[in-house]
């Protein structure tokens, strides 16, 4: 079983400054538990991209900068954070080629974000600043902490996991504004921010807005990935 993982990044510092692709362990180890062979995925020619997915059971999108709100019409407000045009290309695409083709695909953060805009859906920028500050949505607790609570709306594969009520820990200021068409809202925070989507009509693709590869407890949303990836696409 072979999950694609788009490849985070850090920049070296001193003269020489190199980006360095690669992924946070947390993911590593939540894939890895449940039997899944990582294949790391960074920036490249889409023609060689595209062979590679065709060769993938399922690709995990993780967390990282925001997104470029030109990638979703708007003007960049003074609030947005670190951009990254690499990373954006190579998820948009490898979102896009997912949800066109039935291979299943899991978001995480930025990940759930990038789906949204892949399929025609907007942002928001900075949750603070566009009028959302009664939950705290970038808390400063420790990330094994859970911090505020969704409800869930409707039915998806979270249903099997977690009651209709549950708390997720939470490490985000952006979040998604107007859903892309198809995508469902699965569970909402109290201040009505969506915190996972659903898209109808695909084996699985769903995106949350927490971060469950760090809570084990929680690593039953990446079972149910490396499950979907089991299953004959068609």
């Amino acid at each position: 079983m072979l999950i694609g993982v788009s490849s985070q990044y850090r920049t070296t510092e001193g003269l020489m400054r190199y980006k360095i692709w690669g992924l946070l362990d947390p993911y590593l180890k939540a894939l890895e538990a449940q039997g899944a062979g990582v294949v790391l995925l960074p920036p490249q020619l889409e023609p060689r991209l595209l062979e590679i997915l065709k060769r993938l059971d399922g690709v995990l999108l993780p967390g990282g900068v925001d997104v470029d709100p030109a990638r979703f019409g708007e003007e960049p407000i003074p609030e947005l954070g670190e951009v990254s045009l690499e990373r954006d290309a190579l998820e948009l695409f490898i979102a896009r080629y997912a949800a066109e083709h039935g291979l299943p695909a899991l978001g995480i953060c930025r990940g759930i974000q990038v789906m949204n805009v892949a399929l025609g859906g907007s942002l928001y920028q900075d949750l603070p600043t566009q009028g959302f500050g009664a939950v705290q949505h970038a808390q400063k607790s420790e990330p094994g902490v859970l911090a505020h609570s969704l409800e869930q709306i409707g039915e998806s594969p979270l249903k099997g996991l977690f009651e209709p009520r549950f708390r997720v820990n939470s490490y985000h200021h952006q979040a998604l504004k107007d859903l892309a068409p198809g995508l469902r809202s699965v569970a909402a925070a109290p201040d009505g921010v969506v915190e996972a989507v659903y898209l109808e009509g695909h084996p699985f693709f769903l995106g949350v807005q927490w971060h469950p590869e760090l809570l084990p407890q929680q690593w039953g949303i990446f079972r149910l990935l490396v499950e979907a990836a089991g299953q004959p696409v068609g």
